[in-house]
């Protein structure tokens, strides 16, 4: 197995994994010679049968390759298996069973195997690089970079090995040498999207987007065919907002790679940034053209309409969107919520349940249901579904709020006071659960948890006091509330 293979394949994430062998089937033997077609086949032909077969140690070593570059877990188990039955001392087959052993999570076995060939071979550049994988993948960054650079000695594969180098420091939050280190991997390989993107990410993550725009700006002069690094730097541009500069880019980005769909989506974002929404549609539209995901740019177009309250362009999409995925519960959801807007509940009702019944614990699809029967004057049904909806929120603060909401409109103080009290410790929105509860005690005429209530608001932030008269305006007129507040003011 070459050791470009053996990277490629020891990096994948899971979901990649999955991706590829979703797609395996379509064109397996693209990208290979007719004489690894056949002995795959053959391959398949022998264990179809039942049969054992002699394959060389080349052979075998090609065999069991494939299936490593094709993430098929099963094949890679049987070839593995055949190539240990005729070669049981192979340390190259020895290296293969560490490789499926990373396949199945079994980082710790194959560690066993890889130290019992690093005394074996200590200078063995395959060996040392899938140590290092497995460094870390059990956590040990520091572990993983030293097994690295004893791979990298040799000079090859430096771009790939340099990549996973930044990425422990990533992981030990030494961001300056994660750059440098992602910056001497793209020196070294041009064209490693995994540096090219995570380079992006270390500049964003750290705010420095003037090196981020001139780094990415000067990589594209040098190299002006790499689609993936017109997409950095038009991201770059995104983060400084100059959204024109990233929209050009993107359209580079576009014209290399016409099948760039993150491009596409990514340049409506722009587009909406400078209220140009026919644009931003546009390239919505042409995104839907390049991607299997159909429902999902579907869905975002009924976003975009739905946020500029066009709500039936905005019905039309969300429907095309559950026509491709029946079970795209947000769509159903967002659906519900412009229903809502249009006074159309029936419809509101039906998409919300969909919603519900794709996902039946999600608070937010049965808050939706709730505040449309609320909306709809069928309180008896908003009450049965808010007490469903409310032994799900224990970290959904919106929840709470419009539970309260729905309670203070029909004067259910003492309701309204036993939400805001459960959501009230460890919130976020502290300022909302208190300006509510102050309400509540205010028309309840409970003095003393006003009086907390209003401390709570103003000591909350610069703005509390504002918000909290022009939440309650009532409390202008209340000379003790003011005394509070003035006092306050004074020891500002």
């Amino acid at each position: 197995m070459s050791f470009a293979a053996a990277a490629i394949f020891l990096c994948k994430a899971v979901a990649t994994i999955l991706l590829c062998m979703q797609k395996r089937n379509k064109d397996r033997f693209k990208n290979y010679e007719n004489d690894v077609r056949q002995l795959v086949l053959d391959f398949e032909r022998m264990e179809r049968q039942g049969e054992r077969r002699y394959f060389d140690l080349d052979e075998m070593e090609t065999i069991i390759d494939f299936y490593l570059d094709s993430y098929d877990g099963e094949m890679i188990e049987k070839s593995v298996r055949h190539g240990e039955y005729l070669f049981p001392t192979s340390n190259e087959i020895k290296l293969r069973r560490a490789h499926l052993l990373c396949f199945k999570e079994q980082y710790n076995d194959a560690f066993t195997i890889l130290k019992q060939l690093e005394r074996i071979q200590p200078d063995d550049t395959d060996v040392l690089y899938a140590l290092g994988v497995v460094m870390s993948a059990l956590d040990q960054p520091r572990k993983a970079i030293q097994y690295y650079n004893k791979a990298a000695a040799d000079g090859y594969e430096l771009g790939i090995i340099y990549g996973n180098i930044a990425d422990e420091y990533v992981k030990m939050d030494r961001r300056q040498d994660a750059r440098n280190y992602y910056r001497k991997a793209l020196k070294a390989k041009p064209d490693d999207e995994h540096s090219l993107y995570e380079l992006a990410n270390c500049y964003e993550d750290d705010g420095l987007i003037d090196k981020w725009i001139d780094y990415y700006r000067r990589f594209v002069e040098e190299h002006p065919y790499s689609a993936v690094g017109w997409f950095c730097l038009a991201e770059g541009y995104a983060a400084a907002m100059l959204f024109e500069k990233a929209i050009d880019a993107y359209q580079f980005a576009i014209a290399i790679d016409a099948d760039y769909y993150y491009a596409y989506t990514r340049m409506s974002t722009c587009h909406q940034a400078l209220g140009d929404y026919k644009a931003a549609v546009e390239a919505l539209h042409e995104a839907a053209e390049h991607t299997e995901d159909k429902a999902l740019v579907y869905y975002q177009i009924g976003e975009l309409f739905r946020f500029q309250n066009n709500q039936y362009s905005a019905i039309s999409y969300y429907r095309k969107a559950t026509k491709e995925d029946p079970f795209y519960a947000d769509a159903w959801y967002s659906m519900a919520a412009c229903y809502t807007q249009t006074l159309d509940f029936n419809d509101a009702i039906e998409c919300a349940q969909k919603a519900i019944d794709i996902e039946p614990d999600s608070p937010i699809y049965l808050t939706t249901l709730a505040l449309v029967y609320a909306d709809s004057g069928d309180y008896e049904n908003a009450d049965k579904v808010f007490a469903v909806a409310t032994q799900h929120y224990a970290d959904f603060e919106q929840g709470w709020l419009a539970y309260a909401d729905y309670n203070i409109m029909r004067r259910n103080f003492e309701e309204a006071i036993e939400g805001l009290n459960k959501g009230l410790p460890d919130c976020e929105m502290v300022m909302e659960f208190n300006k509510r509860l102050a309400l509540c005690y205010y028309l309840t005429g409970r003095r003393n948890m006003l009086y907390n209530a209003v401390r709570a608001c103003i000591y909350e932030n610069a703005e509390g006091t504002q918000e909290l008269l022009d939440y309650v305006p009532e409390l202008k007129n209340d000379p003790e509330v003011m005394n509070i507040i003035y006092s306050h003011s004074k020891e500002e």
